[in-house]
């Protein structure tokens, strides 16, 4: 009887580690995955590039460093170095500006589509009546921030800044096309909405301009 009981021991062992086996390499090969669009090679493609990191790195990553809004102008207000160094994140150390991630309702003021550069002004709750700033609605998006905040995207990984710089755009664009997707903002004035954006902060006395990354209008 200890031989049979022996081998099917074995056979179950042999088959628990070949179940790990697999697991891994299926975890290994979406790290491949991403990682075989090669941001040196030169073919790299920036829009397929954004596509892959979008789900899986861009927005876990801002929904995770989204503060209230209201909490993070206060807090900048009253003491910007210590609020920056908590909620936010810079590319590199001194002289880089900070980029945040914020999230609330806000009601939609106005809208200027005066140039490719649309914006909408916002009054977060608890609703004043005032503009708290502006929201990017495009179609083109002056920001940087969404390939800013990310820890995981650096210069450093790329052949060149014009590639880099295509990356943010590539970036903006799936902003464009996931929250703001077929939305006509001059039928929502007054109407409220919730938000996830980014910003980039430049100096205490600039508005600031959002970049929207999930946006629901209710």
């Amino acid at each position: 009887m200890q031989n049979p009981v022996k081998f099917l021991l074995f056979i179950s062992a042999f088959f628990f580690v070949s179940c790990v086996v697999v697991k891994n390499d299926r975890s290994d090969s979406n790290q491949r995955e991403i990682g075989d669009l090669g941001v040196k090679a030169s073919n790299f493609d920036p829009a397929q590039y954004a596509d892959m990191i979008w789900e899986p790195v861009v927005l876990p990553r801002i929904d995770g460093m989204a503060v209230d809004f209201r909490e993070l102008i206060d807090g900048l207000r009253s003491n910007e170095t210590a609020t920056s160094q908590r909620y936010g994140y810079r590319l590199l150390e001194e002289g880089n500006h900070y980029n945040f991630a914020i999230k609330g309702t806000v009601r939609f003021l106005s809208i200027d589509t005066s140039s490719a550069n649309g914006m909408a002004a916002l009054d977060f709750a608890p609703f004043d009546g005032q503009a708290d700033c502006l929201m990017m609605i495009g179609p083109v998006f002056r920001s940087l921030a969404i390939r800013d905040i990310q820890n995981t995207i650096s210069l450093n990984d790329f052949t060149n800044q014009v590639e880099f710089a295509r990356l943010a755009r590539e970036l903006n664009n799936k902003a464009r096309d996931t929250a703001l997707e077929g939305i006509d903002f001059s039928q929502h004035i007054g109407s409220e909405a919730d938000l996830i954006g980014v910003f980039t902060y430049d100096n205490p006395g600039d508005t600031i301009e959002i970049m929207p990354v999930r946006l629901s209008i209710k």
